[in-house]
C-alpha cells in the first residue's frame, strides 16, 4: 500500500510539474512571438502595400449594364428660402450674388427634386417639402451657374447616386464635350469611367409667392457622377481609398500640401493644389511626391512604386488623343486604395477638347503641358517610354 501510495504521488506530481512546465514554455513563446510582431510591425506593412503595387485597376464594368448615355430627362427643382447657421435666410436670387471675390459665400439652400419627361413636369408628388439640398459648384462668376444637388438621407436619388453635379460647361462651345468623353472611355481597360446624363433643368424660386410663377427652363446640363466612397463601392473598388482632384497641381510637393497632422496644415490651402474628395491622411500622397522629385533616386523604381504603368499609359493617351491639354495639371483625379501605395489617375474635365473650335492662337499646347509637369517630364525622358505611348495610343 505505501509502495502504491508513493508511485501515485509521484505521477501526480509528475503531471502537475509537466502541466506547470507547458505552461511556462507557452508563456515565453507568446511573449516572443510579441516581441517579434513589434520588430517587423514596419517592414511587415510595407510589404503587404508592396504586394498590391503592381495589381491592374479592374473597373467593374457591370455598373454600366443599365446605364443609357442617350437618354435625355427633366429634372424639376424647387429651391426654398433657407436659413443659415446665423440665422440669416437666403433664397434662390441669392446664387447670382456669388462671384469669385466673395470666397466664403455660398449658401446651402433646401430644395424639392424630382425627375420627368422634359415635356411634362412630375404628377402626384408633393413639391413643398424638402428633399434634397442645392447649392452653386464650378465656377462662381459664371453668367450661368452649375449646381451641385444632395438628397437628403433614406431618399432614393437618381441612378442609385445621392449626389448630382449639374454642368453647364460654359467653356465647351459645343456643350457635348464632357459626355462624349466619357462615353468614349467607359469600355477601355485599366481606368475607372464616370457615367454622365444629359438633363433639361427647370427650376422654380419658392420664395416668389405669385400664383402664376412656374418652373422655368434653364437650359442643357450635363450630370456626371460624384467620385467618393458610393462611386467607388459601385465599381467594386476599395471605398476607404483616397481620391484627389487636381485644382493646380504640377506633381511638386508645393508648400500647400501638408499632412493632417501638421501644425501648418490648412485644409483650404491644401485644397488650392488637390482638392480632397475622400481620404483624412495624406501621408502617402506626401511620400510619393517627395520621391518623384528627388533627382538622386532611381526614376523607374519610384514610378513603379506608385504608379501602375498600364493605368498611366490609358490615362494619358486618351488625354492626348482627345487633345485635353488642361488635364495635364488640373480636372483629374488621383485614387489611392487604403492598401496601397499606388495612385491611379482618373479621367474627369473634359470641358476643353474642344479648343480647336476657337483661334488658333488661343489654344493650349498639350506637350507644353506635359513639360511642365514633373511626372509626365522624368516618366517622357527615360528611353522607350515615348514608343509605350505611341503605341498605347495605337
Amino acid at each position: 500500500m505505501n509502495a502504491d501510495k508513493v508511485k501515485k504521488t509521484i505521477l501526480g506530481l509528475s503531471v502537475i510539474f509537466a502541466m506547470a512546465l507547458f505552461v511556462c514554455l507557452y508563456i515565453i513563446n507568446l511573449s516572443m512571438e510579441g516581441t517579434d510582431s513589434k520588430n517587423e510591425q514596419a517592414p511587415k506593412t510595407e510589404a503587404v502595400m508592396a504586394t498590391h503595387n503592381n495589381y491592374q485597376l479592374k473597373e467593374n464594368k457591370n455598373i454600366y449594364n443599365r446605364y443609357k448615355p442617350s437618354e435625355f430627362s427633366g429634372i424639376y427643382i424647387n429651391v426654398f428660402s433657407t436659413k443659415d447657421e446665423d440665422g440669416k435666410v437666403y433664397d434662390f436670387s441669392d446664387f447670382d450674388l456669388i462671384a469669385e471675390w466673395k470666397k466664403d459665400f455660398n449658401p446651402l439652400l433646401n430644395a424639392n427634386v424630382q425627375f420627368a419627361n422634359r415635356d411634362r413636369q412630375p404628377k402626384g408628388y408633393p413639391m413643398n417639402i424638402p428633399n434634397a439640398s442645392i447649392r452653386v459648384r464650378g465656377n462662381p462668376s459664371a453668367s450661368l451657374k452649375s449646381y451641385r444637388i444632395k438628397f437628403m438621407e433614406g431618399i432614393e436619388g437618381f441612378n442609385e447616386q445621392s449626389s448630382l453635379n449639374l454642368n453647364k460647361h460654359l467653356n465647351d462651345p459645343s456643350r457635348i464635350a464632357n459626355k462624349l468623353a466619357h462615353d468614349l472611355i467607359i469600355n477601355l481597360e485599366n481606368i475607372s469611367g464616370f457615367r454622365t446624363n444629359f438633363l433639361e433643368v427647370f427650376i422654380k424660386d419658392d420664395s416668389i409667392k405669385e400664383e402664376e410663377t412656374d418652373f422655368q427652363s434653364y437650359g442643357l446640363f450635363t450630370h456626371i457622377e460624384q467620385p467618393n466612397k458610393t462611386y467607388l463601392k459601385s465599381r467594386g473598388l476599395d471605398e476607404n481609398g483616397s481620391i484627389y482632384k487636381a485644382e493646380d497641381f504640377y506633381f511638386q510637393l508645393a508648400p500647400q500640401l501638408k499632412n493632417v497632422d501638421d501644425a501648418d496644415y490648412d485644409k483650404q490651402s491644401f485644397e488650392s493644389v488637390l482638392s480632397i474628395r475622400e481620404g483624412k491622411d495624406h501621408s502617402k500622397l506626401i511620400k510619393m511626391l517627395k520621391d518623384i522629385n528627388d533627382e538622386s533616386k532611381d526614376f523607374d523604381k519610384v514610378f513603379h512604386t506608385y504608379f501602375n504603368e498600364d493605368n498611366y499609359l490609358t490615362w494619358l493617351s486618351t488625354n492626348i488623343l482627345l487633345g485635353n491639354a488642361d488635364a495635364m495639371s488640373e480636372g483629374f483625379l488621383m485614387y489611392n486604395p487604403s492598401n496601397s501605395l499606388v495612385f491611379y489617375l482618373l479621367s474627369w474635365d473634359f470641358d476643353c477638347i474642344f479648343n480647336w473650335m476657337y483661334e488658333e492662337s488661343d489654344m493650349p499646347n498639350i506637350y507644353d503641358g506635359l513639360n511642365n509637369v514633373v511626372l509626365h517630364r522624368r516618366y517622357l525622358q527615360k528611353d522607350g517610354n515615348i514608343e509605350k505611348v505611341k503605341e498605347r495610343i495605337e
